[in-house]
């Protein structure tokens, strides 16, 4: 009873592992809503979590033992034989012979959660203490796959077999390549695994021996492995009604020769499918079965788009590269960028020069601080409003609030708002078709699906900007505010108003008054050599960090820090094609 347990247990754990993938699966198809297969394939994982539901609701039951076939194969035969009862399942001339589910086992209460889950009109159980060699079997009987009440029979019959842990797919031997068959059975098949899936060719019997065993089989046995990609369990050329109590053959329907392997398919079913706690072992090797199918069908359907994927993913990243190259470009011509570069590489140069050069700077830093804000106030026009203006003449993009608010941050980041903008909306018709091709949604024609996200690069570009504008500004003022280079601007100034303080204190101690021309002339003298000393250093300053220079340098670390970079990870269509693309792998 422990072990029992335990192998309950164990089968439970891994059937959740299962339902986790397929979760999985689902999860993953939902974030791509944009590819049109994904809606089916998400409802195929839901079904497949639904079907894993009920396969964990009969672990204690009965193993389920399906046939399938179409009208006039002889399944409701196969199964009377099976049984041991002739007048089990409907059989003979009348189509369609089984208009109902037939369920065989030993006590009815074996077949009632079949009952509850078909409904009791859909099911005719059939119950007999001699079926002694189906202790742990219940065999079902199906309507024909191909009948008159087709409409009817089909639901059934999937439910059916959705329930099953055994399919065993009849044809007939005298016509057993039909496609429609065939077709109609391909999306169950996969739902089985190992020794879940049996074929039986029935009515062998009546076929020429040697044309059955050389040409018959053989080719039959081929086409069905092409057909579902998949391999069954076994492919058995029986006659089942050969072994029925009364056969009642006629002169003309006697069998032809002794080529049959019922016994084996019935020792199948007796010998394997019977064992007790084989059950659990075939319903797990289903659910793998289930899971590795749907996985199979999501990669092949994805494959069948991979080249036209790449391909439009590429496109989105050139038009990309392209769309910041020229936004770049806008924002390192617009005037706006480069504007107080001297202001704040004056204002470095204040806070770490000393003597009277660095008074000079501090003052001059002032002066052009406050030359800055007089030249704003007489510019003409407002450059907000020149920008707005040039974002009104690009075609398909009007929404000026956007623009607006990003060239009020700066003229550079307004148009390369501009720029980026229209570079990807250029681009967009070329890659949309490329999707669509992909049987992407049309929607993705829509300009409005174009990653347009030219606000936050023009965003990205100031901020950027700024912290390298910063930082060769902080290694610009280190450089030009040495020890060396201040002690040599400041001396011939220093040593002036040395000179004229050891004069002025000498002349006060011997008791000469110096006349106010004496000042006069030293202020002008010393004024003049701090001048010309403060225009040398301008000159030394314009040579070795212009703003040309800077702004120069600038760019550089501008292109370097956004080389490689992408910014269409977080746009919907590139994430959707991106995921897409991944279940090709």
């Amino acid at each position: 009873m422990i072990d029992a347990q335990m192998t309950r247990l164990r089968a439970v754990a891994e059937l959740e592992s299962v339902r986790a993938d397929i979760r999985g699966m689902a999860d993953t198809l939902a974030r791509v809503s944009l590819w049109r297969p994904a809606a089916g394939l998400q409802t195929a994982c839901n079904e497949a979590i639904a079907m894993l539901d009920r396969l964990a609701e009969r672990f204690d039951r009965k193993l389920v033992v399906t046939l399938v076939g179409p009208c006039g194969s002889g399944k409701s035969t196969l199964l009377n034989s099976l049984a041991g009862d002739d007048h089990l399942s409907p059989a003979g001339h009348q189509r369609p012979t089984t208009q109902q589910v037939v369920a065989f086992c030993r006590q009815p209460a074996d077949a009632a959660q079949l009952v509850d889950q078909l409904g009791p009109e859909n099911i005719r159980v059939r119950a007999s203490e001699a079926a002694e060699h189906l202790e742990n079997v219940i065999l079902i009987d199906t309507p024909d796959t191909d009948s008159t009440h087709q409409d009817r029979h089909i639901p059934i019959i999937h439910q059916a077999i959705t329930l099953s842990d055994v399919l065993i797919c009849v044809f007939d031997g005298e016509n057993p390549k039909r496609r429609d068959h065939t077709d109609f059975l391909i999306p169950y098949v996969r739902l089985f695994g190992g020794r879940s899936l049996v074929v039986a060719v029935n009515k062998c019997d009546r076929l020429n021996e040697t044309e059955l065993t050389d040409t018959i089989m053989p080719e039959f046995s081929d086409y069905i492995r092409k057909a579902w990609s998949t391999d069954p369990s076994d492919i058995l050329c029986v006659s089942a009604r050969s072994h029925l109590h009364r056969p009642g053959w006629t002169e003309q329907a006697r069998p032809r020769h002794t080529r049959d392997q019922f016994d084996q398919l019935r020792g199948l079913i007796v010998d394997t499918y019977n064992q007790a706690g084989y059950s659990v072992d075939r319903r797990l090797e289903n659910a793998h079965s289930l899971r590795n199918s749907l996985e199979q069908t999501i990669r092949s359907e994805a494959e069948k788009e991979k080249a036209r994927l790449s391909e439009a993913i590429d496109q989105m990243a050139a038009a990309e590269a392209e769309a910041m190259g020229q936004a770049v470009a806008a924002f390192q011509g617009a005037g706006g960028a480069a504007t107080g570069v001297n202001v704040r590489l004056y204002q470095q140069l204040a806070q770490r020069w000393l003597g009277p050069v660095g008074w000079l700077v501090a003052i001059w830093a002032r002066i052009l601080v406050f030359g800055s804000g007089i030249a704003s106030l007489l510019r003409f026009g407002n450059p907000v409003r020149q920008v707005f203006g040039a974002v009104a003449t690009v075609k398909h993009y009007g929404e000026s609030k956007k623009a607006l608010a990003a060239a009020e941050r700066g003229a550079g980041a307004g148009t390369a708002l501009v720029r980026y903008d229209a570079a990807m909306a250029r681009a967009w018709p070329d890659v949309a078709e490329r999707l669509v091709a992909a049987r992407f949604a049309p929607r993705v024609r829509d300009e409005r699906q174009a990653p347009g996200d030219g606000e936050a690069i023009g965003e990205q570009l100031a901020r950027i900007w700024n912290e390298a504008l910063e930082e060769e500004l902080e290694q610009a003022g280190r450089r030009l505010s040495g020890g060396v280079l201040q002690l040599l601007f400041n001396l011939p100034s220093l040593g002036v108003i040395a000179y004229t303080g050891w004069l002025t204190a000498a002349n006060f101690f011997t008791g000469t008054i110096l006349t106010s021309n004496f000042f006069v002339h030293a202020f002008w003298t010393i004024t003049l050599i701090l001048l010309l000393s403060f225009f040398l250093l301008q000159g030394a300053i314009r040579l070795a960090a212009g703003r040309e220079r800077l702004v120069a340098r600038v760019f550089v670390r501008l292109r370097e820090a956004l080389d490689g970079q992408t910014h269409l990870t977080d746009h919907p269509v590139w994430r959707q094609a991106r995921i897409v693309l991944g279940l090709a792998a």
